[in-house]
């Protein structure tokens, strides 16, 4: 349908407006001048037949009607009148017809105003004339024996084209009026409208704009009072959908934030089960997963039984919400639960991607804590109950004999006693935690004390100990008790799985607020796989291939770990030193340097009585402390005898 613009259908409505106000009037005056005028030209036609006849009387007589016809032709050249005298319905005058063809008129005694003049009254009549051919108003009255003429009826005839002439023109005058006024009208109309409408375009695209985002637009001029309500709306309707933008921004924004800073990754997918959005910490877990907008879980994580989880779920007629563990490997497994939910587009879902790798090594770590110490345990159990059962059913008649059974079972119970004191200390160390104080250690005393009381130790095995710190005081925030157990562990694992006639050098670096201590060896070194799985408890290494144990229960470098950690600090590994012979290990231990206000007097310091990192009883220099090399280097074959009291073979960490 088509639609005509605000401005015309003013213009038009204003033209129709007129046309029903001046149309009637106008007909009804061209009626009432018609009607009028018509009158009037009827009262003229009377009063020129009176003139006529006033005229006619004062003439003399006329000598014949011949006369009688010239006197009243002259008179209608003056008058403009037709003038006609009639005597018993013959026309014996009349000053538009010749006289010589009078005689051949036909009779008027039955025209209306003739009939109605013999009567004694003014006779009237409007009609057309067969003789002339045109419309002509007559009046007629009786004449009795004046100016010599025998009594008849004189009658006047007044073309009526004249009334009409002046009909005509008047009704020219209104036509012209009447367009004229919707001439008027239509300008002044689009005059009049001009600025409404442009007010009311102003306000059409304010409203546009403000459609298509510009919601700061405000309508200011208001072309009208009746618009004012709609102007007022339209800023009302801007303010609040700004209002409700700002605060979706807010909550978008909050969202966002809340999505983002999840440690879960999250994948939603839309209702084909295409991946729509994503948080960061899902293109962390997945490498290239950020550019796998619109693909499928498949295509995107390489998991088949996620994939077919969604679709059952997608043609589910009741879905629920769902989970699945999956292994990605390299160490890594996940928890996915799928959450599904309907909107607008259909049935869609959210993947959470929980990592549950730690809790996964956690868990390995804890199963294999719980076999290895009831391995460690049992073994020596075994061992303590078969020399008892047999000096109990059998003592031996040799004393050596029963002192070697005897040394062998006291072995064991300290090893018993040993692995059970280093589990202490591992449990206290990770109970205290961040709870341990700190205070200001002279590190560089704390290394000649522990070389000091290893000093018989690298005796029996001709190892040199190379104290390359200095005398100069090397403070560190440290707990002192904690600082010796981890030199203790390192330095004689140093010395443990050294060869013979050897170096274990110690050293020390300090630079922007940190000490980095170093305990090097020339043993046979750490391979590449097993440098971060040593710091795990009971982890060793099995060199020889034998299996074979060394003695040690694998936890005093996770207990150098747990100290260090509990002081800020970290511990590594670097292997092998000597790239030709592949040997050698040193072992890094960084610490912070105390703060001024932290820093306390080397001389000072005295070693603590009540040493909470010791191994308990039988953990002397000679007696060693828990190895806690989890590399599993042999240990002396003289560390360990076989249950017959001679010395058993060497057995792997």
């Amino acid at each position: 349908m088509k639609q005509y613009s605000l401005r015309k259908r003013l213009v038009v409505g204003t033209w129709l407006l007129l046309i029903v106000a001046l149309l009637p009037p106008y007909l009804y005056f061209d009626k009432t001048l018609r009607r009028d005028v018509l009158l009037e030209a009827k009262a003229r036609a009377a009063e020129d037949v009176d003139t006529t006849y006033w005229l006619l009387r004062e003439h003399p007589p006329f000598p014949s009607y011949r006369h009688l016809n010239g006197w009243v032709t002259e008179l209608s050249r003056r008058t403009g009148t037709r003038i006609t005298y009639i005597v018993d319905g013959h026309v014996t005058a009349d000053s538009d017809v010749p006289y010589e063809r009078l005689s051949t008129l036909e009779d008027h005694a039955n025209r209306p105003e003739v009939v109605e003049a013999r009567s004694g009254t003014l006779g009237t009549d409007v009609r057309f004339s067969a003789t002339l051919g045109k419309d002509l108003i007559y009046a007629a009255r009786k004449v009795d024996g004046i100016a010599g003429l025998d009594p008849g009826t004189l009658r006047l005839a007044l073309p009526l084209s004249v009334v009409h002439d002046r009909l005509d023109r008047m009704e020219k005058g209104l036509v012209w009026a009447f367009l004229f006024s919707l001439m008027a009208s239509g300008a002044l109309g689009l005059l009049v409208t001009r600025p409404l409408l442009r007010g009311m375009e102003t306000m059409a695209m304010a409203a546009q704009a403000i459609g298509q985002g510009e919601f700061g637009r405000r309508i200011r001029d208001i072309p009208g009072r009746e618009l004012r309500p709609l102007a007022h709306a339209i800023n009302g309707m801007a303010h609040n959908i700004e209002q409700h933008l700002h605060q979706l921004n807010e909550q978008k924004g909050r969202l966002e934030a809340v999505f983002n800073g999840m440690h879960e990754g999250v994948m939603v997918l839309d209702a084909a089960g295409r991946i729509d959005s994503m948080n960061r910490a899902l293109t962390a877990m997945f490498t290239g997963i950020g550019n796998k907008l619109g693909a499928t879980p498949l295509e995107a994580t390489m998991k088949p039984e996620l994939q077919r989880m969604v679709d059952e779920m997608l043609v589910s007629p009741d879905p629920r919400g769902a989970s699945m563990q999956t292994d990605l490997g390299e160490g890594r497994a996940f928890e996915i639960s799928l959450v599904p939910f309907r909107d607008a587009s259909g049935q869609r879902m959210v993947l959470v991607f929980h990592d549950i790798s730690e809790r996964e090594k956690l868990e390995h770590i804890r199963r294999d804590f719980v076999a290895n110490v009831s391995h460690e345990l049992k073994t020596p159990l075994t061992s303590i109950k078969g020399y008892a059962e047999t000096l109990l059913e059998g003592p031996p008649a040799s004393p050596g004999q029963m002192s070697a059974f005897l040394r062998t079972i006291l072995k064991n119970a300290n090893h018993m006693t040993k692995m059970v004191n280093s589990l202490l200390v591992l449990a206290r160390s990770e109970h205290k935690g961040d709870k341990v104080a700190l205070t200001g250690v002279d590190a560089a005393e704390v290394l000649r004390q522990t070389l000091r009381e290893l000093e018989p130790v690298a005796a029996r095995k001709e190892i040199v100990l190379e104290n390359g710190v200095g005398a100069a005081p090397l403070p560190v925030l440290a707990d002192r008790d904690g600082l010796v157990e981890v030199f203790r562990n390192l330095l004689d694992n140093a010395i443990k799985y050294s060869p013979p006639r050897t170096r274990v050098g110690v050293s020390a670096t300090a630079a922007d607020g940190r000490v980095t201590l170093c305990v090097s060896d020339q043993g046979p070194g750490i391979p590449e796989k097993s440098r971060e799985r040593i710091f795990e408890r009971f982890y060793r290494l099995d060199r020889d291939g034998d299996g074979a144990k060394n003695g040690s229960a694998g936890l005093g470098l996770a207990i150098c770990r747990r100290i260090v950690m509990s002081h800020g600090g970290d511990i590594w590994v670097e292997s092998p030193l000597d790239a030709a012979t592949r040997t050698g290990a040193a072992f890094f231990v960084m610490l912070f340097a105390p703060r001024p206000e932290d820093a306390e007097d080397a001389d000072d310091e005295e070693p603590d009585g009540d040493a909470p990192y010791d191994d308990g009883p039988g953990d002397g220099p000679d007696d060693g402390p828990d190895d806690g090399m989890d590399d599993g280097v042999t240990e002396d074959a003289d560390t360990e005898q076989g249950t017959d009291g001679s010395p058993g073979p060497p057995r792997t960490a």
